[in-house]
């Protein structure tokens, strides 16, 4: 990357280079438009005086020495012929006529001794009639030239001079930014890179409040999950060890028993293998359940209309003699008719894992279902009157395999993860409301599709 800025640097750097050279094109061409176009006007004003220095067919010898006076002192060498082709006044007549002190100042503009070149010609003409010819040279003026000679070359100096601060100052700042802009982009690899070799612990400290930050602050964050990941599969890895490692070994317990004839009973004996084979089942249907919900993150599931309290009414009968077997109730609010459009199986596992989490932390009571429609959503509220949750606990409580410190109910730790994902893909919220030794409050908000 730092490669690339500094070429888009120079680029412009480049076209800067460019620029100056068109600039400096463009004022040399209008200053040499500029002096030609004076000197044709002032030609022009010549020869329109020489012209008005003849009438009634005759030439005013004053008048003319005068225009030729002027255009001298504009640095022209001129002639002056009749229409018969007769010379009637040049340049060096009307010096000879001038005073010493006049010829001294005329030889200091020019030097017209050294006059050399090609005469050109132009026609005098009045009301239509050519009445003679005007030749014209410019005399040598050294002064002249050496000032338009100066101001080129000053123009060329002052636009190298900036070009070579512009373009060194662009250099600069191009090899400065560079460095700047690439060195926290830098830094962003070689911590992702950290990342991907395992170190999790990789954190990039920057304090720009700017798109670099807030990406860096997103890398952080990114890190930080990764890392409770990280941990969160160490310890499922760990859970599901454990889990596997007790059933099996009381199984394998059992077997030897009875084989050994210590267990005369081998109907309990195999009760007791059954009762460790569902708990390696329920193991495997939890690992199931959050495969499956990862697999939902991806599909967007089939919706239907339903009537929202025959639903929830029809999923309480259903899990009521669990919370007979605890001596708990489980009741909802009997509302009007609530119709909805949504996805009926991801809306059942949703409400069937919350109820199933109240049941598991509830020892006395019972959970109460509420039901009703806010704007464009519909919600549903369960609340219980178990142990509660810890106000620390509460935003770790949907992440995979997390259970809280110190549970000793049975489980992964999926069943709220998985409430959590198939909430945000059906475009949905969940709030959690809790207080020790009080209960839980869940309120699940989901498009009503309406």
């Amino acid at each position: 990357m730092k490669t690339k800025i500094f070429l888009a640097f120079i680029v412009v750097i480049l076209a800067a280079v460019l620029s100056n050279f068109i600039f400096e094109w463009l004022i040399i061409k209008d200053f040499d438009n500029y002096v030609n176009g004076v000197k044709e006007d002032q030609f022009y004003w010549i020869l329109a005086s020489v012209e008005g220095s003849y009438s009634d067919g005759k030439w005013d010898t004053k008048a003319l020495s005068e225009s030729i006076h002027w255009a001298m002192m504009l640095g022209l060498d001129i002639k002056v012929f009749n229409a018969n082709g007769q010379e009637i006044i040049s340049s060096h007549e009307v010096m000879g006529s001038l005073s010493d002190t006049m010829k001294r100042r005329m030889e200091g503009l020019f030097h017209i001794h050294k006059t050399e070149g090609k005469y050109e010609a132009y026609p005098l003409y009045i009301k239509g009639k050519q009445i003679g010819m005007l030749f014209s040279r410019p005399f040598e003026k050294d002064a002249l030239k050496e000032k338009e000679s100066i101001f080129r070359r000053r123009a060329k100096n002052f636009i190298l001079v900036s070009f070579l601060i512009a373009g060194g100052g662009s250099l600069v700042i191009a090899l400065f930014f560079s460095q700047y802009l690439s060195k926290p982009i830098t830094r962003l690899k070689t911590a992702a890179d950290r990342i991907a070799s395992g170190d999790f612990n990789v954190r990039i400290i920057e304090k720009a409040d700017d798109e670099v930050g807030k990406l860096s602050e997103s890398f952080n964050t990114m890190a930080e999950s990764l890392k409770k990941e990280e941990e969160l599969r160490k310890h499922l890895m760990s859970n599901i060890a454990h889990e596997l490692r007790t059933p099996l070994t009381i199984m394998k317990t059992h077997v030897e028993a009875m084989e050994d004839g210590i267990i005369k009973d081998v109907s309990k004996g195999i009760e007791n293998i059954k009762n460790e084979i569902n708990r390696l089942t329920k193991l495997v249907k939890g690992i199931e359940d959050i495969t499956t919900a990862e697999a939902s993150f991806f599909v967007r599931g089939e919706t239907a209309e339903i009537n929202l309290g025959e639903f929830l009414s029809g999923l309480a009968k259903e899990m009521r003699p669990s919370f007979k077997e605890k001596g708990l109730d489980i009741n909802i609010s009997k509302k009007d008719d609530l119709i909805i459009i949504t996805d009926i199986e991801k809306l059942d596992k949703i409400i069937r894992n919350i109820i199933s989490n109240s049941l598991k932390f509830t020892e006395k009571g019972g959970v109460w279902i509420d039901y009703g429609i806010t704007g464009n959503n519909f919600f549903v509220e369960i609340k219980d009157s178990g142990k509660g949750i810890p106000e620390s606990e509460i935003p770790l409580i949907f992440n995979r395999f997390y259970r809280i410190e110190g549970s000793r109910t049975a489980g992964l730790g999926l069943g709220l993860a998985i409430v959590k994902e198939l909430v945000d893909i059906m475009g949905g919220r969940v709030k959690v409301e809790s207080n020790i030794n009080q209960g839980s409050k869940f309120t699940v908000h989901l498009p009503s599709g309406t």
